[in-house]
């Protein structure tokens, strides 16, 4: 049991808390909201937040940042592994200075793994909220979904899909959706007026969208959909819809995913496609058609507008003069974990039209949208999952119908969508789901208990050379590892398959695999586990890097 009137010491491992991403607004408020009771110690391993990055001034936390350019002295250190930027580099070093007695994490389930092989697991409660945006979702996550001590997602269809997955294995508390901040994005008083303060003329039709352009986000199908919309206006003689009709897109460009000029040049969509821009000089956003990456801003007249992304966005004030001008929201997605978008959209009383898959569907029908009829599902090479396509024809006519609904019908169905994030998305809701689970923990075995004796941790030996390769793995799990409950697990056999194989598939490449490798790899992880527990006990010394400092000095001035 914890020591009485002792707070918790809670960390989350996640995108630094001022990111324009859905992971870190999510981080925001939980640590916000969670600091505001002043019931916990909190502190937040922030990925892509760096040292003396003046954007963390409002943290009222213990801030680590573990980001490094390339002049940092530690870049090619942070480089060698794909996972490091998502924290596993500075994890351990993170835990042995704040010794946390909950570690949480809400991003997909790749990103968190070395949480669960962590030397130190013993040592903290760990909860997680994975990204579950489709089924089936891949065995070995099935299986670090199991080793945690409770699972949050994001949407009851999420929970669903681990809890029959999981066969009862998997620790599931309930879905924890995000919220909204409804006193930010709620609907204008006069549209139209909204958009003549914005440069729109008042009387025009928008359909709009804020996604990443990512891979799995259907640019390509939304423009399809969208072109033809406005045919069927003309074969239907209502060209006057068509005319005055725009699809508004918020996104990035150049990114991960879609060639966005030669789309809206394929599609013949460049003079009814519309774009938010910000000023990286004066941070003035503005709407306009396609300038390409780059373009002038009309405020202060630099060379210095882009198109928003993770590291430079509107702020929510601004994201929700955006979203005022839509008459529809759209999210056209093979899959969701969650896209939070679609809340604040029906915050503002925007209508909602999703695809009716995944996250998705728990969106549009608690909004009281407009589902978007499936046309086939596919299987993903690099998930293993069932993907949806949704029937462009269809998404079409959904649109075509709307708007020709009278204005009334489609006011009604805003202030539906209104009243359901009311009662289902703020958050509120959402942090006193986390408040309530975290004050019900109770820490079992060593779980914050960070001052114990050092426990005796075994030099690696050298395996036996007559070994069958089961029993190879089996030793090296018990007598390197030492991590004796791995046996006859997913870990275990996805090893011993190498093995059997002699490769490791990596993307489009194959890494050879043999009992060297494995020994090796199985022998670092020993070797850092016998340094942390040295470290643990202040038999070995560490050195104070600059991301440790940093959090240390920073705390000693916050609220």
């Amino acid at each position: 049991m914890p020591t009485p009137n002792k707070k918790k010491r809670i960390l989350l491992c996640n995108d630094a808390h001022f990111l324009y991403t859905g992971y870190a607004k999510y981080g925001y408020q939980l640590l916000s909201k969670l600091a505001d009771t002043g019931k916990y110690e909190l502190a937040e391993l922030a990925c892509y937040g760096s040292v003396n990055d003046e954007r963390d001034i409002y943290a009222r936390w213990m801030y680590y940042a573990n980001h490094v350019d390339e002049q940092h002295p530690a870049y090619q250190q942070y480089i060698s592994n794909a996972q490091n930027e998502f924290g596993r580099w500075r994890f351990e070093r993170v835990c042995l200075d704040f010794k946390p007695d909950i570690v949480c994490d809400i991003r997909d389930p790749w990103m968190l793994t070395f949480e669960e092989i962590s030397p130190l697991r013993e040592f903290y409660h760990w909860v997680i909220m994975p990204t579950v945006d489709s089924a089936p979702q891949k065995d070995e996550w099935i299986e670090t979904f199991t080793g945690a001590d409770g699972v949050f997602t994001y949407s009851d269809w999420g929970l669903d899909v681990l809890d029959k997955e999981g066969n009862g294995t998997i620790k599931t508390v309930s879905s924890a959706p995000p919220g909204c901040e409804i006193d930010i994005f709620k609907p204008v008083p006069d549209k139209e007026a909204h958009r003549d303060s914005m440069g729109f003329f008042s009387d025009c039709n928008i359909i709009g969208t804020i996604m990443r352009n990512q891979a799995r986000k259907l640019y390509p199908d939304l423009f399809i959909a969208f072109r033809k919309f406005l045919d069927r206006c003309y074969r239907e003689g209502r060209a006057d819809i068509a005319n005055k009709s725009y699809l508004y897109i918020h996104c990035s460009y150049p990114d991960v995913g879609w060639d966005i000029p030669n789309l809206l040049l394929e599609h013949g969509l460049g003079n009814k496609t519309i774009f938010t821009y910000i000023c990286k000089i004066c941070d003035n956003p503005f709407c306009a058609f396609f300038r390409d990456a780059r373009t002038v801003c009309p405020k202060c007249h630099s060379a210095g507008a882009v198109l928003p992304s993770t590291t430079v966005g509107l702020n929510p004030q601004q994201l929700s003069q955006v979203i005022n001008l839509f008459d529809v929201y759209i999210q056209y997605a093979v899959c969701e974990g969650f896209g939070m978008p679609q809340v604040e959209a029906a915050s503002c009383g925007v209508p909602v039209m999703a695809v009716d898959y995944s996250a998705m569907q728990d969106v549009v029908n608690k909004t009281s949208g407009i589902p978007l009829k499936i046309e086939r599902m596919y299987r993903d090479l690099g998930t293993s999952a069932y993907r949806a396509l949704p029937d462009n024809d269809y998404c079409a006519d959904q649109i075509y119908n709307f708007f020709n609904k009278p204005t009334a019908i489609r006011r009604r169905l805003g202030n539906k969508a209104r009243k359901a994030v009311e009662k289902f998305y703020t958050w509120e809701k959402t942090v006193n789901i986390w408040e309530n689970y975290i004050d019900n923990i109770e820490l079992k075995g060593v779980q914050g208990k960070w001052d114990i004796p050092k426990r005796r941790i075994y030099t690696p030996a050298m395996p036996p050379e007559e070994l069958s390769n089961p029993d190879f793995i089996d030793w090296e799990i018990v007598n390197v590892l030492q991590e004796p409950d791995f046996l006859n697990s997913r870990f275990a056999m996805r090893f011993l398959r190498e093995l059997n194989y002699g490769g490791r598939s990596t993307g489009e490449n194959i890494t050879p695999v043999n009992r060297k490798t494995i020994h090796t790899m199985f022998s670092h992880h020993a070797q850092n586990k016998m340094d942390c527990e040295a470290a643990r006990v202040g038999e070995l010394i560490l050195d104070t890097p600059d991301f440790i400092r940093y959090a240390q000095n920073r705390a000693k001035y916050l609220l």
